[in-house]
């Protein structure tokens, strides 16, 4: 006969499992409620640059390490402003320490996601998400974790969010998940950090740039590397779609 387990373990262990997800209700609550979800903008950027800028040099580490929890809240948090920080990580902090902050945000805060996906889904919901319209997910995650997550989070527009709570709930391996985001946020986050760096030049030169800044190496040379790495990342993506479609 099973020993039925005390009270207060139980109740930790629920408490356990529910505090990820409580955590990251409450982050959101907070990113909306004081505004930071809707101020986030590369307009707002601008107009407060000079503070921006000022705050950054006076006290650098803490700047950078605000930015990057920030960062990894928003992520979390499923904000829409990655775009917005990862230009604004390489407007305030240069090319490379802003390429490097938005690496580390944005992969703890899908590690966040992950993990209030992982224990808060029972099996109920994860039986419903193998047999619904995520199943295909499921089933990438199962044949080929690091491959398939790391395509995922290549690919152009693809739901970083979803991807986040389907792996979570489908309890992808979490080693392979980690690598797999960690790495596949280098190439967007190092464009739009040197990106983000232009446009900073740009706004130092012109308060009002004009289109005539596209053509600038600063800004011309990101933007090509972004439309080469798109292009490399699609056809990779229907490569595995159609090398799955021969197998199932």
């Amino acid at each position: 006969m099973t020993e039925a387990e005390p009270p207060v373990r139980k109740a930790l262990r629920a408490f356990a499992r529910w505090t990820p997800a409580v955590l990251l209700i409450a982050a959101t609550v907070w990113l909306y409620a004081s505004g930071l979800a809707t101020d986030i903008s590369l307009d707002n950027i601008q107009a407060h640059e000079i503070r921006l800028r000022a705050e950054v040099a006076a006290t650098p580490l803490l700047a950078l390490a605000v930015f990057t929890i920030l960062y990894a809240v928003a992520t979390a948090a499923f904000v829409p402003v990655g775009l917005v920080l990862m230009l604004v990580g390489g407007f305030l902090f240069g090319p490379l320490v802003g390429t490097l902050a938005t690496i580390v945000g944005s992969t703890a805060g899908a590690v966040m996601a992950y993990l209030a996906a992982r224990f808060a889904a029972g099996d109920l919901i994860r039986d419903r998400l193998a047999s619904g319209r995520l199943r295909k997910l499921v089933e990438g995650f199962e044949r080929a974790p690091f491959r398939y997550l790391l395509t995922l989070r290549l690919v152009p527009l693809s739901p970083f969010g979803l991807v986040n709570v389907a792996a979570g709930c489908a309890r992808a391996p979490f080693q392979a998940y980690l690598a797999a985001t960690a790495l596949g946020a280098v190439p967007y986050s190092l464009i739009y950090s040197y990106l983000g760096d232009g446009l900073g030049e740009a706004f130092l030169t012109s308060r009002t740039p004009t289109a005539s800044i596209l053509l600038t190496p600063d800004i011309a040379w990101p933007l090509t590397a972004l439309a080469v790495v798109s292009l490399l990342t699609a056809r990779l993506s229907r490569r595995d779609r159609t090398g799955a479609g021969k197998l199932a």
